[in-house]
């Protein structure tokens, strides 16, 4: 188990989640547990429940919340918070029961319609404390500053440094999800370090390299096993340290697959998956080189490319849209689109 600040106080590692009533004690007196229903989440409820009982940690339930969090779920929120009086939100699952928490603890102290700070009538000022308890290594929802909310079939984000998590908790043993979602979030993980490799050049970018090594150790290392606890610990290690050192860039093919997974419900990983191989197709030869240098170092002794290729198939990932099995119109597709560029990558695609 370890602790550290980035300012977020973050405990990690296995069992990690018997710190949880004590850092509640620190920040507030009776919590908000906000979650869905998945069964992984059911039974992280369940286990921080007990847990809030024995300790005598006073606590409200907002259950319900699905993927891509809608304003209602706040509104939602927002009311029980303020009838509990509770004055600490604490997400349970992943990035989306976040994305609510972090919603319902701007609205709780706010007198006017929470929607107001995404419509810019007005800016937070300040908000409950925020806390997590996380399933997924690839969010990076625990330490952003932004808060995406759904309305009327638009995702809309905010960013305010009032939504920073007081503190989260990545325990391994509560991110047990099968392989599907499983490789989907290594995918996601990569695809962030592998973009910041590449538009964010320099001091960094060795680092970028060596956690996609390890992080393509930890995958294989789940292939063969995927209740592996150490390859969970070390997934969330890479996951927060890609989040610490990600920087903005100019690339914008993270938003693409966004917007694709987002209309066609699709999760993070797959969409970009779907995407990758087109995308890398239409890169200029100075590019394709420094790709073929990575993929060299990333598996030695294999063709670059295609060694790429035969890991995202064997961690079962689409590497086309077809494959994903939509069937949708290339028309329909650059409807998504915000350039010429990701019409074609989109277009490309859809082989």
């Amino acid at each position: 188990m370890s602790t550290f600040t980035i300012p977020t106080h973050i405990e990690i590692g296995p069992d990690s989640l018997s710190k949880l009533p004590a850092l509640i004690k620190a920040h507030g007196t009776k919590v908000l547990l906000v979650h869905g229903h998945r069964p992984l989440e059911d039974g992280l409820l369940q286990k921080v429940r007990v847990l809030l009982n024995e300790e005598h940690v006073p606590h409200a339930n907002l259950g319900q919340i699905l993927p891509n969090p809608k304003y209602s779920s706040v509104k939602r929120g927002i009311e029980v918070a303020r009838k509990e009086k509770c004055d600490i939100i604490l997400a349970l699952g992943g990035g989306s029961t976040l994305q609510c928490a972090k919603g319902i603890a701007l609205g709780v102290p706010y007198q006017g319609d929470v929607w107001d700070f995404w419509t810019q009538k007005a800016k937070p000022k300040k908000a409950l404390a925020i806390a997590s308890v996380l399933t997924d290594p690839s969010t990076g929802a625990e330490l952003s500053s932004s808060c995406t909310l759904v309305r009327k079939g638009k995702q809309k984000k905010i960013e305010s440094p009032f939504v920073s998590c007081a503190f989260a908790i990545l325990d391994p043993k509560l991110s047990m999800l099968p392989f599907y979602p499983t490789m989907g979030q290594c995918f996601d993980t990569f695809m962030l370090l592998f973009i910041d490799y590449f538009y964010n050049q320099g001091m960094r970018q060795d680092i970028y390299a060596m956690l996609m090594r390890s992080l393509i150790q930890a995958t294989n290392a789940l292939k063969k096993d995927i209740s592996d606890i150490q390859a969970r610990n070390d997934l969330f290690w890479i996951g927060l340290l890609a989040h610490s050192f990600h920087e903005k860039n100019e690339c914008t093919f993270s938003a693409l697959a966004q917007r694709l997974a987002f209309h066609y419900s699709l999760n993070a990983g797959n969409a970009l998956s779907s995407l990758f191989l087109g995308w890398i197709e239409s890169w200029p030869e100075e590019q394709t080189v420094q790709l073929n240098t990575l993929c060299a170092s990333l598996f030695p002794e294999e063709e670059p490319i295609e060694a790429l290729k035969g890991q995202m198939v064997s961690m079962g990932l689409a590497l086309s849209i077809p494959d994903t099995g939509l069937t949708v119109s290339n028309d329909a597709l650059i409807k998504l689109a915000e350039s010429k560029e990701e019409q074609e990558i989109l277009i490309r695609s859809n082989r």
